[in-house]
């Protein structure tokens, strides 16, 4: 199967129709076509469904283009990691990040690459758990938790950051301050996602864990965040510096010496990365930033 075929049928269905895949492939929608009824052909089916609003995949259709797209997605990185052998540091970089990672560190990231790097392409994915895509193709990976098996990634530490209870002082004011763990479940809480964390349960200092129930829960802690400094509640999350908020930002602590714990970061990348330039350059820099991130 032709992987160029491949590719203009996924794009046909990211698209919604013809039309919109040749603008987006600079092709021209007759020889889009063409392509389309040659795989057709070779399947045996209409892939898709075309009307005034343009195309729907069929069934057939649906399966070849969710096979299809990682075959397309290797023979993309096969070019680039192709291209960065023949010259340093160009092609694209795949960078894949946690929600609401802090965006303070990620522009800071983001425009020293750009300087280090100025032939880099950089494509930036953000998913709830970075690990449940390890096996998907990328370059770099910020992750928090325990890195992948060490024969096929490399890992390094690049934040520490500790997890406290916090609330606004309007809140505390309206609420009163919790005075241990036990007065807890009677105030409003706010639950963090976090990859292999629950939003009901909040780590105790001592070890073990208290049960609460977040009338609001996400994986993106900027936004909770920003519904805690609005008086919404508690919640078991970063201090200011990791969110490059000024140090009066209306919040406190609370329980700071009961609940809590580290919140770890780290950057991954497949081996092996001695042998690819666009990485290597990359990871040199990101370790070169590590001074400037806050240790703990």
């Amino acid at each position: 199967m032709d992987i160029e075929k491949l590719k203009i049928l996924v794009q046909i269905a990211d698209s919604g129709s013809i039309h919109g895949a040749a603008r987006q492939l600079g092709a021209t929608r007759s020889s889009l076509r063409r392509a389309l009824e040659g795989l057709e052909a070779e399947v045996g089916a209409a892939l898709f469904h075309r009307d005034a609003s343009g195309a729907r995949l069929t069934a057939a259709g649906f399966v070849l283009v969710e096979q299809g797209r990682p075959m397309v997605e290797r023979a993309r990185a096969m070019l680039d990691d192709a291209r960065a052998a023949a010259s340093a540091a160009t092609g694209l970089l795949r960078v894949i990040e946690p929600v609401g990672s802090p965006l303070g560190v990620r522009v800071r990231g983001l425009m020293a690459m750009r300087l280090a790097l100025p032939r880099q392409r950089i494509e930036v994915r953000q998913v709830e758990d970075p690990l449940t895509s390890v096996h998907e193709p990328f370059d770099l990976m910020l992750h928090e938790g325990v890195p992948p098996d060490r024969s096929t990634w490399f890992s390094r530490v690049v934040l520490r950051v500790p997890l406290r209870l916090l609330a606004s002082r309007d809140y505390l004011a309206r609420r009163g301050t919790p005075g241990d763990v036990a007065a807890l479940p009677a105030h409003d809480t706010v639950g963090w996602r976090r990859p292999g964390r629950r939003a009901a349960e909040w780590p105790l200092l001592a070890g073990g864990a208290v049960e609460i129930a977040p009338w609001v829960s996400s994986a993106d802690p900027m936004m909770l965040r920003a519904v805690v400094t609005s008086g919404g509640g508690i919640m078991l999350g970063p201090r200011p510096s990791f969110f490059d908020d000024p140090a009066d930002d209306g919040l406190e602590t609370v329980l700071d010496d009961a609940v809590g714990e580290e919140l770890v970061f780290r950057v991954t990348a497949p081996y092996p990365t001695h042998a690819d330039s666009r990485t290597r350059d990359t990871m040199r820099l990101i370790l070169a930033q590590l001074e400037g991130l806050p240790k703990d």
